[in-house]
């Protein structure tokens, strides 16, 4: 090989090494010379953090949101189901009558005689609603098949009550107490379910100008009556609930903390209401509240 030949050789590896460098060069370069500073790592982490503590509550807003209106679905559908079931049983509601203990046998509990209209027991629980049940005696566990039954593997958990007013739950068995939608004058006005941890609802009376309401009660935590989720003014969907009334529609309101203006606190059976969820619309257009509440004297 001769001299010029060599030199050629060497000139073009040498070409070929400067187009690399400028090709690569800038780059080598800039990860070379600017790596982030810690100061500037610092602004990074702190932008983050500001932009999660913006979001993080919003992301569980549109959650609760999601579930809040889940849950008014359900009210929907099981009030249009009470509807279907008042079309068979003469317009008569189901009875969900009180009996302290297991020597009397009254069979399903209402949600398994309104099952056949919504054939989903899903529907009779808020997901959000994980508080303590009290379940009542006398009738079948939810999912049952008598009252001697414990396997708990077709049980289900429900967490709204009816309207003591229309089922009378506070009266005995024996008595067949029970409303009809007959007497019910402003269906649309009048609630058929809501959230409770008993197996029914009690009112609280509540003035309107000359207007005395029944509505639904909140208690302390233990009587039964209290909201899922926290004491009052706390719980439920951003201090509120979901209610379906006997119409078939279903609708949210607002907790309001105060007591029974007859019974006072009551030892924490009385310590605030849903004024807009009405138990019985117009109980008494006198300006006072009925002297009892229960279904005995009060219900429909």
């Amino acid at each position: 090989m001769t001299q010029i030949s060599r030199l050629a050789i060497a000139q073009s590896g040498i070409n070929r090494i400067t187009k690399h460098r400028l090709r690569f060069g800038p780059l080598v370069n800039f990860m070379k010379h600017k790596a982030f500073t810690l100061l500037e790592l610092l602004v990074v982490i702190a932008i983050i953090a500001i932009l999660a503590a913006i979001l993080f509550p919003v992301f569980a807003q549109a959650k609760a949101a999601a579930k809040k209106t889940n849950d008014l679905s359900h009210q929907k559908q099981l009030s249009l189901a009470n509807v279907m079931y008042l079309d068979d049983y003469n317009g008569t509601f189901n009875p969900v009558a009180y009996y302290p203990d297991n020597t009397i046998d009254n069979g399903p509990f209402w949600t398994d005689r309104l099952q056949p209209y919504v054939k989903s027991q899903g529907l009779f629980s808020d997901p959000s609603d994980q508080d303590q049940l009290y379940q009542m005696s006398g009738y079948w566990e939810p999912g049952g098949t008598s009252l001697t039954d414990t396997n708990t593997s077709h049980f289900y958990r429900v967490t709204y009550a009816f309207n003591d007013l229309l089922a009378h739950s506070d009266d005995f068995p024996w008595t067949g107490a029970v409303a009809n939608e007959s007497t019910i004058s402003q269906p649309a006005d009048t609630v058929l379910l809501g959230p409770n941890q008993a197996w029914f609802s009690y009112p609280t009376c509540r003035i309107n100008g000359n207007v005395a309401d029944l509505v639904w009660d909140v208690s302390a935590v233990g009587w039964g009556y209290e909201l899922w989720g926290g004491d009052v003014p706390n719980g439920g969907y951003t201090s509120g609930a979901n209610f379906s009334y006997t119409d078939g529609h279903a609708k949210y309101a607002k907790l309001v903390p105060g007591i029974d203006p007859v019974l006072g606190s009551d030892g924490g059976a009385f310590l605030g209401s849903f004024p807009s969820a009405k138990m019985r619309p117009s109980a008494a257009t006198n300006g006072q509240c009925p002297a009892d509440s229960s279904s005995w004297s009060s219900g429909f």
